[in-house]
């Protein structure tokens, strides 16, 4: 056997392993589609368990040289599954060019597991969720995609499971999933099964059964491959690492964890077997520096583990979490979705009694973060009493990664919480996971919605509900816009728009919803939130009710608000344009019209710390909130709105002719959610913030994004990052939401488009994630480049 290298860091080592081109594995989809041939006719959750239960006992397992955190969902090293149950078209057209696409490609697959791909995934033909949401949902609604709404969250045209979620992990390495079978055992011994409803909880609860054992059995795989492997091992420290690893999966999950290695690796088995339950984006682990704690600080005390073994522990969950990649279809990379999982980490904040949470384990996880700084995911929650030292150390690894981390505001979080019906104690207790989901580790099931196109709403109001560049009835007939006398009217027609908009957006997602309840529960995930199993409910059905939300992500806030406000200004109040010579003048795309163009141009705009045009966006962020309320979900959830885009305004833009704050037709729409358009913003950080600031973000409780971008000289030394994090501090203090930032400057970005070969490394804010900036299509590259750059605070 092959002793160990012992002449590098082990971290270094795996971090390289990681950073590799992904490989598509269809090991899922083999023994998935296998059990579901075997369990037909058998109640859907039942057959959810069986293929869970059948992936976990027969999957391929291994433990990687020098690992100490060790568990595998794919049988590769780098690589994300096949999810044909979810859809399984796009898997047959692109198997071939999966290693030749321009973005988010993949190792080319071997002729075998193409040949055994095609077998298995011609099953699912007509009984992917897929083929059934497009059997069922109106034509209207499909003829308004990629134009008035696009796929987001996880909708079946994604190819993902619904995720967006944080489960309870904190339940499993507490008491151990064996307290979870005693818990299902009791709660199934009081039903009355001559009651339907109580039928169906014993079916939900034999199916949450089957999979608890799974996990247990799939840990107890790997304590036998360990003792195996050490057997074989001629390195003595390897041999004992290898003895420990075997002990610990005999022990955890099925346990109550001990030390904390135990916790982390209970924690990462239940959460593998989840992801391979229901993969998709944004399945999170919560605040695992609050968590975590009592276990880390019992080993320090008792000698059981050193600091530094506890952040080289971190450091390889790091680096596993980056050996899951998100598959998406070549159409769906073009839209810069890129690979990642975005299981988010949250840090610090206060906790459920309302004090300072920061402790020395939330260093330690920003300490490992530089020493992996690869595509994983933190949160850095801001509260008035977050120490300075720590918001310090957040800022400079921020600065270290060019941006990086997500800060977000506890003061602003807390109350959008309690406006969604969470007590103080659960809404004290968030996490953010995903893009910018706000929810309550293992209380409420909060994924996210479809992306909204808040600009083609205008749109369709100053066109009486026509498209500007296809000559589609989009929207309803609102009037000609060149007889309206009043800025009221152009509001009335708008409103109007977006009134038709959000009950399509809505019959849909609660198709989605029945759809996923129905065909793909998740009974695992369930285990792991309060009240599902004494309710005996699925998640997907309502199972965390009264508690959790679905997010509509809103796209073009700012685009609607500037255009409102130049429409009031130039041709209401200064009457230095009609109605008529600024309809012509977006019919044309603004050609021959320098003169209307530039009094566009002057015209005040979001971000400037302009109360005029600030009070305007802000009567478009309240208006679709409030529209969205109206509505009650699939299961109950209640409907919220979130100003984040991720990148949807790219795609979204080519669908919007020109718009009255200037803007050319098809050009992308404002990034983030609530980020001024590019170049607006010209005076200054704090008049950015503070415009942002002032918006009522409590009522978009679902996420509210902006995105800046600082030339590194900006914060180069301590004086300049004491500023940077007051500026932080401050934005979080008055009103602000989510604000993240991208640390390059342009010359650096734009010499990277020339020369990718020299900036392999180069990691960049594209939306509330980071990407490799060589990774990402041309456009988004661009719309980075073009984002206002901040020379100082």
């Amino acid at each position: 056997m092959k002793k160990m290298v012992t002449n590098e860091k082990r971290v270094d080592r795996l971090r390289r392993e990681a950073r590799r081109i992904p490989e598509l594995c269809i090991e899922r989809a083999v023994l998935f589609t296998e059990s579901y041939k075997e369990t037909e006719g058998q109640p859907e959750i039942i057959r959810r368990a069986k293929a869970l239960k059948k992936l976990l006992s027969e999957m391929t397992i291994r433990i990687w040289d020098g690992e100490l955190l060790v568990g595998n969902a794919t049988s590769k090293r780098v690589a994300g599954p096949m999810l044909p149950e979810v859809t399984w078209k796009w898997y047959l057209e692109e198997m071939e060019t999966l290693s030749s696409r321009k973005q988010d490609n993949f190792q080319p697959m071997s002729e075998e597991d193409k040949a055994r791909a095609r077998e298995v995934l011609a099953y699912w033909k007509g009984k992917s969720l897929y083929d059934k949401w497009i059997c069922a949902v109106p034509d209207e609604f499909k003829r308004l995609k990629d134009k008035s709404w696009a796929p987001g969250g996880a909708n079946p045209h994604m190819g993902i499971h619904l995720a967006h979620c944080c489960p309870g992990f904190d339940i499993v390495i507490r008491d151990g999933l064996n307290k979870i079978i005693e818990k299902i055992d009791n709660v199934k011994s009081n039903l009355d099964l001559t009651r339907i409803e109580d039928f169906s909880s014993s079916l939900f609860l034999d199916a949450a059964r089957i999979v608890v054992n799974a996990v247990i059995n799939f840990a107890h795989r790997y304590a036998d491959h360990a003792i195996k492997m050490a057997a074989e091992e001629a390195d003595c420290q390897r041999k004992q690492e290898l003895k420990k690893i075997a002990n610990t999966c005999k022990w955890v999950p099925a346990n109550p964890a001990r030390t904390f290695h135990e916790a982390m690796q209970a924690m990462w088995f239940t959460y593998i077997a989840a992801m391979l339950e229901g993969w998709g984006p944004g399945l999170g682990f919560g605040r695992l520096d609050q968590y975590m704690y009592p276990f880390y600080k019992n080993d320090l005390e008792n000698g059981i583990m050193t600091r530094e073994e506890a952040r080289e522990l971190v450091a390889m969950f790091y680096v596993k979490i980056n050996e899951m990649v998100m598959p998406f279809s070549d159409k769906a990379t073009t839209q810069g979705n890129g690979q990642l999982t975005l299981s988010g980490i949250t840090l610090s904040g206060i906790d459920a009694k309302g004090h300072n949470g920061v402790n020395d384990l939330s260093y330690v996880f920003l300490d490992a973060e530089e020493d992996v700084h690869l595509q994983e995911d933190l949160t850095v929650r801001v509260h008035s009493s977050t120490p300075d030292a720590f918001l310090m150390r957040a800022c400079d690894i921020a600065r270290k990664m060019k941006g990086k981390i997500k800060f977000v505001s506890d003061e602003t979080i807390v109350k959008q919480l309690l406006k969604d019906g969470k007590p103080i104690e659960y809404a004290r207790d968030y996490a953010i996971t995903g893009c910018f989901i706000r929810t309550v580790p293992g209380i409420s099931f909060d994924p996210g919605g479809d992306f909204i196109n808040l600009p083609l709403m205008l749109e369709l109001a100053l066109n009486n509900g026509v498209s500007r560049l296809t000559g589609e009835q989009l929207g309803p007939n609102t009037g000609d816009p060149r007889k309206f006398t009043s800025h009221e009217e152009i509001w009335n027609a708008y409103t109007r728009q977006v009134e038709y908009l959000a009950r399509n957006v809505v019959m849909a997602n609660n198709l989605n919803r029945q759809l996923f309840a129905q065909y793909l529960p998740t009974p695992l995930q369930s285990t792991l939130y309060n009240r599902c199993i004494e309710k005996g409910l699925d998640i997907t059905e309502g199972g965390t009710n009264p508690y959790s939300t679905l997010g509509m992500w809103i796209t073009g806030i700012p685009n609607v608000g500037d255009s409102l406000a130049t429409l009031k200004k130039l041709v209401f109040d200064d009457r230095k344009i009609t109605m008529k010579q600024l309809i012509d003048a977006l019919d044309k795309n603004f050609e021959g019209e320098d003169k209307i163009l530039h009094l566009i141009n002057m015209a005040p705009k979001f971000g400037n710390d302009v109360d005029s045009v600030d009070s305007i966006v802000n009567d478009v962020l309240v208006n679709i909130s409030d529209e969205f309320a109206k509505y009650e979900g699939f299961g109950g959830i209640r409907y919220t709105a979130a100003g984040g885009t991720v990148v949807a305004n790219i795609p979204l833009g080519k669908a919007v002719g020109a718009l009255p704050d200037g803007r050319l037709a098809g050009l992308p729409l404002s990034d983030g959610g609530i980020s001024p358009y590019r170049g607006r913003n010209i005076s200054g950080p704090t008049a950015t913030m503070r415009s942002v600031a002032k918006l009522d973000l409590i009522k978009t409780s679902g996420g509210n994004v902006l995105n800046m971008r600082f030339n590194p000289e900006g914060l180069a030394n301590e004086s300049k990052m004491k500023k940077f994090a007051l500026l932080i501090r401050k934005f979080c203090e008055t009103g602000g939401d989510l604000v993240q930032f991208n640390i390059v400057d342009s010359s650096t970005l734009m010499n990277a488009q020339k020369h990718p070969e020299n900036y392999r490394d180069l990691l960049v804010r594209v939306a509330t994630y980071s990407a490799y900036f060589i990774d990402l299509p041309v456009e988004l590259q661009n719309d980075i480049i073009a984002r206002t750059e901040f020379g100082e605070v």
